[in-house]
């Protein structure tokens, strides 16, 4: 099975706790994406190579990414496309802040 954008929010909704706040969300997002900023310090601190410890704090990053996008209306294919637009937007306008 091909894992695509949409089938991961599919599988992903599967694990979010029902009664759980939008700030516990928020939060946990936060909390993941300095897992991911504590690993690189190891890396650049003790000298550690820590790819597998980044991948997986990453993949629970994308897994609140998904979680929030939906909870706003939005697809990771949405944010994929406006990602790609504002990248493409400062590259061909780099004096335009967007």
């Amino acid at each position: 099975m091909k894992m695509t954008p949409e089938l991961y929010t599919k599988l992903a909704l599967q694990f979010v706790e029902e009664g759980t706040t939008n700030e516990t969300f928020y939060t946990g997002f936060a909390s993941e994406c300095g897992e991911v900023m504590k690993e690189r310090m190891k890396e650049v601190r003790k000298g550690e190579r820590k790819t597998v410890e980044i991948a997986d704090e990453l993949s629970d990053v994308l897994w609140y990414v998904a979680v929030l996008a939906h909870k706003r209306g939005y697809t990771l294919e949405n944010l994929m496309e406006h990602s790609i637009t504002k990248l493409e937007d400062r590259l061909l306008n780099p004096k335009k802040k967007v």
